[in-house]
């Protein structure tokens, strides 16, 4: 009996020396998800993108944007923009924007445009549990991209 406890709390101690004499790679592991989960908080506009265009829910108005200079400033005011945490609550959307790549796929976003000097939100369709922010540096600038060409 005192032949298998004693072969028994060998076991169990060179069984805890083993695990603790492991490399510890975990602090590797952590940096590369860090990475991937801030590149998650940011959104995006494809750099393949050949059209953007805005409308109005009721559909009575539409903008198209076709051109390289114009696709670069969506791209800078859009890659600012931060997830939000958090479950939200949103109003209907002030104006739906539609991305056109080189595969000519379209994907559709809902945007709401703040007034000067504040933040506006994009949320995308297939999530609408999630919100992007753009600061309000960058919220000016979409006044001056879109809201200005419906007024």
């Amino acid at each position: 009996m005192k032949k298998i406890t004693f072969v028994m709390l060998s076991l169990v101690l060179m069984t805890l020396l083993s695990f603790g004499c492991q490399p510890n790679e975990s602090t590797d592991i952590n940096i590369n998800q860090t990475s991937e989960s801030e590149l998650n908080n940011h959104f995006s506009i494809n750099k393949d993108t050949i059209g953007i265009s805005f409308s109005k829910p009721n559909g009575k108005s539409k903008v198209n944007f076709n051109d390289k200079e114009t696709f670069h400033a969506f791209q800078e005011v859009f890659s600012s923009a931060v997830k939000e945490d958090g479950i939200v609550n949103m109003a209907n959307p002030e104006f739906y924007m539609d991305i056109v790549n080189e595969e000519n796929e379209q994907s559709r976003l809902y945007l709401w445009i703040g007034e000067k000097g504040e933040r506006s939100t994009i949320m995308k369709p297939n999530d609408t549990n999630t919100i992007y922010t753009v600061s309000p540096e960058e919220t000016d600038r979409l006044i001056l991209l879109v809201e200005n060409t419906f007024n």
